[in-house]
């Protein structure tokens, strides 16, 4: 009996593992697949939206994972941001991509002190909790639209953003961004 007791522990400790490098190798096929892809702005940039859905801003609660999720199918996203350093500050809304798998992401940004300054912007999967791909804008002052496609449909995702620091300077940037279907 004892035998058989680590024959069948042995095969299901062997089992679980191979489920779980599956389940990693198909986490790591489906992050491949999401890109970030520059596409002209539709509009002009704004500077600063009068009434935001976020104000992005380490003295408020965007350092923290975002808890409240926002229709994208229903209304655009807009956030200031306010002072971007070198800490992830998270959009405080999560969104899920159209039928396509697709979200737009929107952004201007201007130097806080230090023209050139870079911003990197993490997209969140909120139902993995982990990040899954990051994008580098040029130097401040700039404007882009991202077209962020080949996420899943059924889950969800967040906008993070960071300054990229020069260790010389100390840099940041503000500006505004604008998430939609």
């Amino acid at each position: 009996m004892k035998f058989n007791i680590k024959l069948l522990t042995l095969i299901i400790s062997i089992f679980l593992f191979n489920c779980l490098n599956v389940n990693a190798m198909e986490q790591n096929i489906q992050n491949d697949s999401i890109n970030f892809e520059e596409v002209s702005l539709g509009t002009s940039p704004v500077e600063l939206y009068e009434n935001p859905d976020d104000v992005l801003s380490a003295s408020y609660r965007s350092t923290s994972k975002p808890t409240q999720y926002c229709n994208l199918s229903s209304r655009a996203y807009s956030g200031n941001l306010v002072e971007v350093r070198v800490n992830w500050l998270y959009t405080n809304y999560y969104f899920s991509p159209n039928s396509s798998g697709i979200i737009f992401l929107d952004y201007n940004i201007s130097p806080l002190n230090v023209s050139g300054t870079k911003m990197q912007i993490g997209l969140y999967n909120k139902s993995t909790d982990s990040f899954v791909k990051y994008y580098t804008s040029g130097g401040a002052p700039t404007s882009s639209c991202l077209r962020v496609a080949g996420l899943n449909k059924n889950q969800h995702y967040a906008f993070a953003f960071k300054a990229i620091r020069d260790p010389n300077a100390y840099n940041g940037v503000s500006g505004t961004i604008k998430v939609y279907q």
